[in-house]
């Protein structure tokens, strides 16, 4: 049986603690650490967007901005890590055949996959797969992967033909430093595979669309992954101004009294917090009336998809800028590595950097707003 957003997010609650201690050790390893990623499949995070006919939690995009920000808030490489392990096992649970279903979940209950969604390499067709070369960037939580998914275009092809492979961590070969002032601890490094066959059951056309799942497996990528990406940024979000009133409380400069009692700060972390409220109100009911939609078995059209586009790149924007305003009032002692503030605000500001948050939704948003309402004045 699938797991309610209630039994998803009170396992994350009962290890909070866990995962809150193991957060600063993965930015310092530049990794998740093997005890995190047993913490993940444990919680079984790899699980929680695939198809119920593969034994996944199949959550709609509401739930998984709940389920995610509840993660990143206890652990924001927990949660940028198991978004992405969670959005590739959807996929490869809604799109593989019988034989590759068998291959990847059939005796691991939560296999963990990275992946890179854009088409960095290239194959050919061979007899019974195809051969897949080429380097890989940003392969988030491939350090502690069992599989990787990697999207390619043919070679030669005269029309542009586009094939993802699910190549196995041992066939596959990490590289390349992580040094980035956000995000540490996801350990997104490149991969590289070299003339690897892929077996026809490991390979995926991601344009036919699903074999299994219904009408959310259907999405554009980008409003696939609105709500686990909105959630992490929610998450890291609301924990920053959670340390924020903790660290205000006992902070004081000088004969300036404690941080908690000025009347400037008051106002501005009253404002911050209801900036993330704000955030969160909007996505969710945009979100909970497409996922109305989806239950229904009817598929988003393409002005509803921009609109959750346009609202997560919008509500992270929002809610990282209620952090960014406020971090100056934390003074320098929040500058250290040994405070949670500035990791928090770092990774903060790393996921508006995500190419799914970027901005140009709101040019894509507003022609279709111009479009469908006539000409401005």
């Amino acid at each position: 049986m699938p797991r309610t957003i209630e039994e998803l997010t009170s396992g994350i609650a009962d290890r909070h603690d866990v995962l809150d201690r193991l957060a600063a050790e993965a930015e310092a390893a530049g990794t998740a650490t093997a005890e995190l990623a047993d913490e993940l499949r444990t919680l079984g995070v790899p699980m929680v967007k695939a198809p119920l006919e593969v034994g996944g939690d199949h959550l709609h995009l509401a739930d998984q901005l709940r389920y995610f920000e509840a993660l990143a808030h206890a652990n924001a490489t927990a949660g940028w890590v198991g978004f992405n392990h969670a959005g590739a096992a959807g996929m490869c649970g809604a799109t593989l055949g019988d034989d590759g279903l068998d291959l990847v979940f059939g005796s691991n209950p939560a296999p963990i996959l990275a992946a890179v969604a854009a088409p960095s390499g290239r194959f050919e067709r061979t007899d019974g797969g195809v051969r897949l070369s080429g380097t890989w960037h940003y392969a988030s939580g491939i350090g502690h992967a069992d599989w990787v998914m990697l999207t390619a275009l043919e070679t030669g092809a005269t029309q542009p033909t586009v094939r993802a492979g699910l190549v196995s961590i041992a066939d596959a070969r990490t590289h390349g430093d992580w040094n980035v002032m956000a995000l540490k601890g996801t350990g997104s490094i490149n991969v590289t595979v070299d003339d690897v066959l892929v077996p026809d059951a490991l390979v995926v056309d991601p344009i036919a669309g699903p074999l299994r799942g219904g009408p959310m497996y259907r999405l554009g990528y980008q409003a696939f992954v609105a709500g686990e990406n909105l959630g992490f940024t929610l998450g890291v979000c609301q924990r920053f101004l959670d340390e924020l009133a903790l660290h205000a409380q006992r902070k004081a400069r000088g004969f300036d009294g404690r941080l908690a009692d000025r009347g400037a700060f008051q106002y501005e972390f009253g404002r911050g917090q209801l900036q993330i409220e704000a955030a969160r109100g909007a996505a969710l009911q945009l979100f909970g009336e497409a996922d109305a939609v989806l239950r229904r078995g009817e598929a988003l059209d393409g002005a509803t998809q921009q609109h959750i586009v346009a609202t997560l790149a919008h509500s992270t924007e929002s809610a990282a800028n209620a952090v960014s305003h406020l971090f100056h009032f934390a003074g320098a002692s929040a500058l250290f590595d040994s405070n949670v503030l500035q990791r928090l605000f770092r990774d903060a500001h790393g996921s508006v950097q995500h190419h799914v948050a970027s901005n140009i939704a709101y040019d894509r948003f507003g022609q279709h707003l111009l479009t469908t309402t006539g000409e401005s004045p």
